[in-house]
């Protein structure tokens, strides 16, 4: 397929956008909920909650569980760790019509990064594990000092591809993507299917897609 579009790169999220993760953040998550006696999450309301990394995630559970625990947010951070990176490509998956789309922008010449709030450690085992990793030229974690919605996320990204902000889309599944994409007068294009707990119509994205192959038709009108 010859590349028909602008864009130089494409920066993607990857929790509910290139993969489902839920599964695996729950199963670690109820894992922590148990060994401190509460009652555990579905997939489904893990899948409203992700996206702010684990320390949001994390407290955001204790919040509505009878508050943090006397050990600490550090505490069940690391008891979260230890569950979920040995198991984190267990039970999630890549989404349908991902790994095409991304195999076809390699073969056009899009330079292509990973974005994300998940911290790099697990970051980097998932994309290895699911065979992104061959096509991304930068793959940046929550953890090393910056996180979306601040647009310098995006740009460190962009800046290991080479590729200045205006050559660029952001592709994902929240407010914290559109919001870092459009701090630096990016387009976003946002996926129906991702983890978001407010409808993915009324965040504003410059296009909405139901598969990402569909991004071959709507990069183009960007």
């Amino acid at each position: 397929m010859t590349r028909n579009h602008r864009f130089r790169a494409v920066v993607f999220d990857l929790d509910g956008t290139l993969i489902d993760s839920a599964p695996d953040i729950a199963d670690a998550l109820n894992m922590v909920m148990a060994e401190l006696g509460r009652v555990g999450f579905t997939d489904g309301k893990v899948r409203q909650m992700v996206g702010t990394g684990w320390a949001g995630l994390l407290q955001r559970c204790m919040d509505m569980t009878g508050g943090m625990p006397d050990e600490g947010l550090d505490w069940v951070t690391e008891r979260f760790r230890t569950h979920y990176v040995p198991r984190s490509t267990r039970l999630s998956s890549v989404y349908p019509t991902v790994l095409e789309t991304i195999r076809e922008l390699h073969d056009d010449g899009v330079r292509m990064g990973i974005c994300t709030n998940k911290r790099q450690e697990a970051t980097d085992i998932v994309v290895s594990g699911f065979g992104l990793g061959t096509f991304m030229g930068s793959v940046i974690g929550g953890d090393t000092g910056i996180m979306k919605p601040d647009p310098g996320h995006i740009s460190a990204v962009l800046d290991q591809l080479d590729v200045a902000p205006g050559d660029a889309v952001m592709i994902g599944d929240s407010r914290a993507d559109l919001d870092a994409a459009h701090g630096l007068g990016m387009p976003c294009v946002l996926v129906r299917y991702g983890y978001t707990a407010v409808p993915v119509e009324d965040l504003g994205g410059n296009a909405l897609i139901d598969r990402m192959a569909e991004l071959h038709d709507v990069l183009p009108n960007l």
